[in-house]
C-alpha cells in the first residue's frame, strides 16, 4: 500500500536537508535508521509508493525553489509550519516576518488547507514569561489573517535532554507549569486566535481540549484524504502518549537539525547536531551517512 512519508518529526529537513531530500526522490528510496532499534530499512519513494508527503519546518525557504522537482513525486503535498519568535530558545531560525511571507507562499500555491501554523510548543522560563509568548502569538496570529485556518500548540515537556541544553547554552530556567495554569493560559491563545479567524488546536495535549480548543492530528488520514481526494491509511499510529496521529513512514533522524531548539526531544546535544548538519553529504542515500549493501548486509559509510 502507498504510504505517507513524514519528512519530518525528527529534524527540519526542508530547513537544512532540502537538496537531498530531492536526490532521494529522484533516487525513488532513500535508507532510514530506526533511532531506538538501530535498524537500517530501505523505504520506497517512488511516486507509486507514496501517497503523500506531510513536511514539518521552522523554515521553508529552501525546498520552495525546489517544490516543482517535488511535486514530479506526487502533489499530495502537506505542511506544518513553526513560526514562533522566540529566538531566546530557537538559535538559528528564521525572522518571524520572512517565515511568514514563506507560509503566505504556500498557502497561495495550494491553499489554507494544505498548511498549519504551529506555535509549538509553548516554553515559559524564569526570563520568558506567558505575557511574551502571548505577545508574539497575536502578531504571528495578525500577520496570517486570512491565510492560516488553524494554529497547533502544546506546552514544552521536561525532558532530560531538554533541562540539560538549558543549563549548557543558556541562563534561562524551564518552568514547568500545573494542568490548571496551562488550561488557563491555552483558553487565552485561543480567545486571541479566534479573533484572526483562526482556530486554536493542541497537540498531545488532551487536558487542553475544550470548546474553544481542538485535538489535532498532525497527520490525519481521513483529512488528507478529504483534502487529496485519494483514499489514505487511517489506521492509528500515535508516536506518543495522547498522540492522534495515522499511520506514516518518518524518514529524518534524530541530532542532525540545526536549529538549536533548547526545548528540543530530538537532539541529545546541539554542537553535535550542528557538526553532523555540516558534515552531511547531499549525495547520501540516507540523512546521516551513505549506506552500502554488502554481502545481504548493510554497511554505513559517512
Amino acid at each position: 500500500m502507498a504510504q505517507v512519508i513524514s519528512a519530518s518529526r525528527r529534524t527540519d529537513i526542508p530547513g537544512f536537508y532540502s537538496e537531498w531530500f530531492v536526490n532521494r526522490l529522484r533516487a525513488g528510496f532513500v535508507y532510514v535508521q530506526q533511532p531506538y532499534s538501530g535498524r537500517m530499512s530501505r523505504v520506497s519513494l517512488l511516486p507509486g509508493d507514496v501517497n503523500a508527503l506531510v513536511f514539518w519546518s521552522k523554515n521553508y525557504g529552501q525546498l520552495l525553489g525546489r517544490l516543482e522537482d517535488v511535486e514530479k513525486t506526487t502533489r499530495n503535498l502537506f505542511f506544518h509550519f513553526t513560526i514562533t519568535g522566540n529566538h531566546e530558545l530557537e538559535f538559528h531560525v528564521p525572522d518571524p516576518r520572512e517565515a511568514v511571507g514563506d507560509y503566505i507562499h504556500i498557502a497561495r500555491r495550494y491553499s489554507p488547507d494544505h498548511i498549519i501554523w504551529r506555535y509549538d510548543p509553548v516554553c515559559i522560563t524564569d526570563k520568558l514569561s506567558f505575557e511574551t509568548h502571548q505577545e508574539r502569538f497575536v502578531r504571528c496570529a495578525e500577520l496570517l489573517q486570512g491565510h492560516a485556518k488553524q494554529c497547533i500548540i502544546s506546552f514544552a515537556h521536561p525532558y532530560r535532554k531538554a533541562i540539560e541544553n538549558f543549563k549548557k547554552y543558556t541562563d534561562h530556567a524551564f518552568v514547568d507549569l500545573s494542568g490548571d495554569v496551562k488550561r488557563a493560559y491555552a483558553e487565552r491563545l485561543a480567545e486571541k486566535a479566534a479573533r484572526y479567524g483562526i482556530r486554536l488546536m493542541a497537540c498531545c495535549n488532551d487536558g487542553l481540549v475544550s470548546e474553544q480548543i481542538g485535538k489535532v492530528r498532525c497527520i490525519d488520514g481521513r483529512r488528507l484524504s478529504l483534502l487529496f481526494g485519494s483514499p489514505i491509511d487511517v489506521r492509528a499510529a500515535a508516536s506518543r502518549r495522547e498522540c492522534g496521529c495515522t499511520r506514516s513512514t518518518d524518514i529524518g533522524a534524530y541530532d542532525t537539525c540545526g536549529h538549536g531548539c533548547l526545548y528540543c526531544y530530538a537532539n541529545s546535544d546541539k554542537d553535535r547536531a550542528r557538526s553532523l548538519q555540516h558534515r552531511h553529504e547531499p549525495e547520501w542515500n540516507s540523512l546521516r551517512a551513505d549506506v552500502r549493501e554488502v554481502d545481504g548486509g548493510l554497511d554505513r559509510k559517512g
